[in-house]
């Protein structure tokens, strides 16, 4: 019997009763299930998005795409507090939404979500926890330089504080280094 199966969810053998040459063949369930991918437009999460669709292509993995509506930021701001909201809302379901069409065109099963929050907290904590995330994909630096400024890199506290595995992807000017 010859299988053919580029993915490695998809068999894994059991030997059963007295003969230790019949099986059974069962669907595979991985360590990986559900992966996170948090997004924020910059071209090193779009990396980890790919990342993720090849990691999600071998295992059967699904995605959650999140992008988070950064309230952090609304103390700085001048302005309609709605109208302000309404804008980050909406530039955060784009990005989710490009996200979305990138990995279904890969075949990948994936959902999208957009939540309001502090980032680091969101990714870190209480998406996972909520969402039984087993993997979280991260891009190496984001696109909000000034939040590293005044509070650290969202992935250094995402790396620290998660307790689902993370994969950190470098950006390409890291690798040209």
């Amino acid at each position: 019997m010859t299988l053919n199966s580029s993915k490695a969810s998809d068999f894994i053998l059991y030997f059963s009763g007295a003969l230790p040459h019949t099986f059974i063949l069962e669907r595979m369930i991985f360590m990986y299930r559900n992966i996170l991918v948090p997004m924020d437009g910059s071209s090193n999460s779009k990396r980890a998005l790919d990342e993720a669709i090849n990691l999600s292509e071998k295992f059967g993995s699904k995605i959650s795409i999140l992008s988070v509506v950064n309230e952090s930021n609304m103390i700085f701001t001048t302005g309609s507090p709605d109208m302000i909201l309404t804008g980050l809302k909406s530039n955060a379901e784009d990005i989710a939404e490009k996200g979305r069409k990138q990995a279904a065109d890969r075949g990948v099963d994936v959902e999208v979500f957009v939540q309001r929050g502090i980032p680091k907290q969101v990714i870190a904590d209480e998406f996972p926890s909520e969402h039984h995330i087993d993997l979280i994909v991260i891009g190496k630096s984001g696109a909000d330089a000034f939040d590293r400024l005044l509070l650290g890199s969202t992935t250094s506290y995402v790396v620290r504080k998660s307790k689902a595995k993370i994969l950190v992807v470098n950006d390409e000017e890291s690798e040209d280094k």
